[in-house]
C-alpha cells in the first residue's frame, strides 16, 4: 500500500490550485466533510481556517481545518481537526506534468488516539478515502462535460 495518494489531473496546476484555494469547495471533494460553515477571507494563508462539519446528519461534528503552511501552486499543509478523534496533518503537493498536474496527498494523525498508531498503518487506512478525495478534486479542477467522465 502506498504511503501517499498520487493523482495525475487533466488540468493545469493553476486550476488545481484555484480549487484548493477556494475553501468553500472542500465539502465537494473532501470525503467525510458534510458541510462548510465559514471560510476565513484570506484562506489559504497560514493561520487561516475553514469551519466545517464531518459526518452524516444528524450525527455531525462541527470542527475546523487550519492552514499550517502554504506555498501557492506548490504545497498546502493543513491541520484538520476531527473532534474527539483528534487531528490530522494533511499535505497536498502540486507539480507540473505533461498535459496537466500531479497531486500528491499525505495524511498523518498528529493528535488524539490515532497518533499512537504507526504511520504506515494510518496511511493504509487513510489511503482509500484520500484516493476518492483526489478523484473528486481532479474532476472539479478538470471542469469536464458529463460525456468526458469515464465510468468506473
Amino acid at each position: 500500500m502506498p504511503t501517499s495518494v498520487t493523482r495525475d489531473i487533466d488540468a493545469p496546476r493553476e486550476r488545481v490550485w484555484e480549487v484548493l484555494a477556494d475553501g468553500w469547495t472542500y465539502s465537494q471533494w473532501v470525503v467525510g466533510n458534510s458541510r462548510m460553515r465559514a471560510v476565513d477571507a484570506d484562506w489559504p494563508a497560514p493561520g487561516t481556517r475553514i469551519l466545517h462539519s464531518i459526518g452524516v446528519w444528524p450525527a455531525v461534528i462541527d470542527d475546523e481545518t487550519v492552514v499550517l503552511s502554504c506555498t501557492p501552486q506548490e504545497e498546502l499543509v493543513l491541520l484538520a481537526k476531527l473532534g474527539p478523534a483528534g487531528a490530522a496533518r494533511i499535505t497536498l503537493r502540486l507539480s507540473d506534468i505533461e498535459g496537466g498536474c500531479r497531486l500528491e496527498m499525505v495524511e498523518v494523525a498528529v493528535e488524539g488516539p490515532m497518533k499512537f498508531v504507526p504511520d504506515r498503518i494510518q496511511l493504509a487506512g487513510f489511503w482509500p478515502r484520500n484516493r476518492e478525495s483526489t478523484w473528486r478534486l481532479a474532476n472539479l479542477a478538470a471542469d469536464r462535460e458529463p460525456a468526458e467522465i469515464e465510468q468506473t
